[in-house]
């Protein structure tokens, strides 16, 4: 009970430092689905639920579309900022209440737990997305300090920051030059930025989540997988499967499966796939759109792309991929398109091998970021094998890998990004 209280003090004293508006903003969101859930088991919930989620949308779809600059007018007159973690608390308290509606459990009379469920700080800003029963259930659970916990933890924060500040911090460069670089930098320029750019997002939101993951280990609490090895996905709909686990099985079951899911006709299917990814892409913001029905087309033709050769289908999923992060890597969807033209017309490839330490990398930096790029991918192809092994090792041995890890993080990390919340690409979102 102790670390609970603790916990949801330092969350509450960490996301105020944020602003008052803010703190409102999140505090608005508790209270009114508090509230709602209490009443769903009365008369007329459905129309309770409904009011309740609409509202909590309604905050949500603002900011979203405010941040894609569709309203000018208040841009003008008001200076307004999305809520720190609005797209994360906002589909908690949404799935808490239709749970709470659907009979799965029963609304929570403790205020206390409701709060540390949404506020709960190491999740709040990038994920990943929990349900309220798991999270109950962790803070529930007596726990003591574990000497186990603390050097697992640890290690997988260690893992995460090196992930964050070794590779993405340097592969972040490199996109920054060629996309400032404007219409010099094109063809195999821009197909340089995509590939990298799908090796930053992945280093930088999955580790960002080995962070979370790693505080929530020393503090007892264990959370859902986000990630699971996504760029050894053979079609984009396994790379969903694999990617951001947390949403894409809130999208599964709060949208999805509610429009009719798969049990349906072939064209009602594929209307509710679309619908579903439409709803990721806006989550991601309204200027993704597009890259949300392009997803949902790939994931519609399945297996149409494979080949009997498992390396070649990955390969091909990967490139997929980051073609389809243009539309993140370039916000303006025209430019994204136009760049991602210009891989098939503009054959540079020559210039980009005698440009290629003028991209803000030198030889040293692009030799750190491929052996720890492979080493990456080593480990997410062998990682159940790794983990195993690594939680039957000694405190001794697994403290000489961690001092290891730290010093390459001390050594090789890029910090001119800093160590803001704010600096996760996924906490944008």
């Amino acid at each position: 009970m102790i670390r609970n209280v603790l916990i949801l003090l330092v969350s509450i004293v960490v996301y105020l430092n944020f602003g008052i508006t803010n703190f409102l903003f999140i505090l608005f969101s508790i209270l009114t689905t508090y509230i709602a859930a209490k009443f769903l088991e009365k008369r007329s919930k459905k129309i309770i639920l409904t009011i309740a989620i609409e509202i909590n949308a309604f905050i949500l779809i603002f900011f979203k579309l405010y941040g894609a600059n569709l309203f000018p007018s208040l841009e003008e007159n008001w200076n307004l900022v999305a809520p720190m973690g609005v797209s994360y608390y906002t589909l908690q308290v949404i799935s808490y209440l239709v749970d709470v509606y659907k009979g799965k459990y029963k609304a929570e009379n403790n205020f206390f737990y409701y709060c540390l469920y949404i506020f709960y700080i190491p999740h709040l800003f990038i994920g990943p997305i929990s349900r309220y029963e798991d999270m109950k259930k962790q803070f529930l659970t007596p726990t003591k300090i574990s000497f186990t916990n603390l050097y697992n933890g640890a290690l997988r924060f260690a893992w995460g920051l090196l992930k964050k500040l070794v590779i993405a911090g340097r592969a972040s460069i490199v996109i920054a030059t060629i996309t400032q670089g404007g219409e010099i930098y094109q063809g195999a320029y821009a197909l340089l930025a995509m590939l990298l750019y799908s090796i930053q997002l992945y280093t930088d939101f999955s580790g960002g989540i080995d962070m979370v993951m790693g505080v929530s280990k020393m503090l007892g609490i264990e959370l859902q997988e986000n990630f699971d090895s996504p760029y050894y996905a053979q079609t984009i709909k396994e790379f969903w499967r694999r990617w951001h686990i947390s949403l894409s099985s809130w999208l599964r079951d709060y949208i999805y499966i509610p429009l009719g899911g798969s049990r349906c006709s072939k064209i009602r299917k594929v209307v509710n796939t679309l619908i579903t990814f439409l709803v990721s892409g806006f989550w991601h913001g309204a200027n993704y759109l597009l890259w949300g029905i392009l997803h949902g087309i790939f994931v519609l033709l399945g297996d149409t792309l494979k080949t009997k050769w498992k390396w070649l289908n990955r390969g091909i999923t990967f490139v997929l991929v980051s073609f389809l992060w243009s539309f993140f890597i370039w916000s303006n969807t025209g430019e994204a398109v136009r760049m991602m033209g210009s891989v098939f017309t503009t054959w540079n490839i020559v210039d980009l091998g005698n440009n290629i330490l003028n991209l803000g990398l030198t030889f040293a930096d692009w030799v750190v970021l491929l052996v720890f790029t492979l080493v990456l991918f080593v480990f997410d192809g062998n990682k159940s094998k790794i983990i195993q092994k690594v939680k039957k090792w000694s405190p001794e041995v697994k403290t000489i890998i961690l001092c290891s890890i730290l010093l390459c993080i001390f050594i090789l990390g890029i910090y001119g990004i800093g160590f803001q919340v704010d600096d996760f690409i996924y906490s944008k979102f």
